[in-house]
Order: structure tokens, then C-alpha cells, then sequence
């Protein structure tokens, strides 16, 4: 189980978080809402263990991320940032390949890369430049680096996907594609993901647990019923939304 404890952070004495208390339990599929500047990079980068200042205050299996070495770390969570910058012409290959290097000897890794690439239809553009990709096929690729990271990890039970917009630059069938993966992932394999989106139908269709911030602080954590009303998100997005609500279907949010 993944926890935050008072969780605050301040930049340049600027609050960030302000005293965050939550849960991420195992086999959900948990979604952070909120305006730009909400704090949901924020959090997610201290869930993750990039920020040291957080790691006195966010606990994994019951133990401090303070405690947890850089390779036992990495075992137990594999980040997916909003952009990731390579210089270095690498093959697609490669990529996913760093994902595997805590796990596999050299000569049982391509294999697995094959299998890691074949989950975002990817295979045959393992040799290619990843440079020469578009966004989006670049965004899967770290998709399908992330997911190795801790997909194959099978004897451990707490593994986290923190992923932060991974689905920006994809288009509907792939973004509908990843969804699905992760939803059969948390359910079938007992992976915990937790996502930072903007698109809140995407949420609403997708999300197990919704995570709705504003200005640092938490508005309410629940159920896509519990979390997506049209007063909260109006006081939050500062915008007048009509959500229609179906008995066999999500919420869809529409603004006024």
C-alpha cells in the first residue's frame, strides 16, 4: 500500500501540498483531477521518490520511501514523466530495454522486450530510431518501458504505475488501448496504477478512484459518483458543466 503522512511541499516557501493524508490501495486504478497548478505533478513526482524531501512523508508496504534503496525502489515502481528527453539515437529496443535491467540478465532480456512492445503494437519498429518516431509512437514506447519496469516483477505484491499524462499525444484508438491494458493489469495482475489526467470523461469511463485537487490540497477522494458532481466541479474548474448520468454507462461531463 502506498501512503502519503501530512504530506506538504514548498517551493521557494511557496506552499505546493499542503497536508495530503492518502491511500493508494493495491488493484486500483486511481486517476488525480485537478486545474493547472493543482499539485498533481507534485505528488506524483513525491509518490515516486524523485522528491527528497517528500521521502520522510510518503510510506510503500508500510515502510518509509527513505528506506527504500534506488534498485528496490525500482522494483516496486516504474514513473512515467510528462516528457522525457532523449538525446542519444537509441533503438526502440533499447528504450524498453532500460526498464529491464534490474530484472534480467542480458541475454534473457530481448525476449521480454518483444513481449513489452507487442502490448502497444509496437514490435515492428523495435530496430527504429526511437529519435525518428512521432510523439505518439514515442509515448508508447515509454509505455511499453514503464510496464516492464514492473510487469514481470510477479513476486512482489506492492507495484505502482505512476504515470503523468502518458496518454497526451496518442490518438482515441491508442488511448483507449492503454486504458484497457491498465484496467486488465490492476485487475488480473494486482497493479496499482495512478495517472494524472486532465480529460475527465477519460476518467470517468476508466477510473477506479478518483484523487480531485485544487491548489495544493485535496478536495475529496471516492468514487467517479462520489468525486464528479456538478458543484465540486464547478467550485474546482471554474467552469458550469451538466453531468449526465446512465444507469449501464459512466458519467459523461458536459460544459454549458
Amino acid at each position: 500500500m502506498l501512503r502519503t503522512h501530512h504530506l506538504s511541499i514548498k517551493l521557494n516557501h511557496q506552499p505546493i501540498l499542503t497536508d495530503l493524508n492518502l491511500t493508494f490501495s493495491p488493484g486500483k486504478l486511481t486517476i488525480l483531477l485537478g486545474p493547472n497548478g493543482a499539485g498533481k505533478t507534485t505528488l506524483l513526482k513525491s509518490l515516486s521518490g524523485d522528491l527528497p524531501e517528500a521521502d520522510s512523508q510518503v510510506s510503500l508496504a508500510e515502510n518509509l520511501l527513505e528506506t527504500f534503496s534506488s534498485e528496490d525502489l525500482a522494483k516496486h515502481r516504474a514513473v512515467m514523466p510528462q516528457s522525457i528527453q532523449l538525446d542519444f539515437p537509441f533503438r526502440v529496443a533499447e528504450v524498453v530495454e532500460m526498464g529491464l535491467i534490474h530484472q534480467f540478465s542480458a541475454l534473457n532480456r530481448p525476449s521480454k522486450v518483444m513481449e513489452a512492445l507487442s502490448w502497444f503494437d509496437m514490435t515492428a519498429l523495435a530496430q527504429r530510431n526511437y529519435l525518428t518516431l512521432s510523439g505518439g509512437e514515442q509515448q508508447r514506447v515509454q509505455l511499453a518501458r514503464v510496464f516492464a519496469q514492473i510487469g514481470f516483477q510477479t513476486e512482489l505484491d506492492s507495484r505502482y504505475l505512476l504515470l503523468d499524462e502518458c496518454t497526451a499525444h496518442l490518438d482515441l484508438a491508442h488511448q483507449h488501448q492503454v486504458f484497457k491494458l491498465l484496467k486488465n493489469w490492476v485487475k488480473e495482475r494486482r497493479i496499482s496504477a495512478i495517472m494524472v489526467l486532465h480529460d475527465l470523461n477519460l476518467a470517468s469511463q476508466y477510473a477506479d478512484e478518483l484523487v480531485l485537487m485544487h491548489q495544493g490540497k485535496l478536495v475529496c477522494q471516492g468514487s467517479v459518483q462520489q468525486v464528479l458532481t456538478e458543484q465540486r466541479i464547478a467550485q474546482v474548474y471554474g467552469i458550469d458543466v451538466t453531468i449526465h448520468r446512465h444507469v449501464n454507462a459512466w458519467p459523461m461531463v458536459v460544459p454549458n
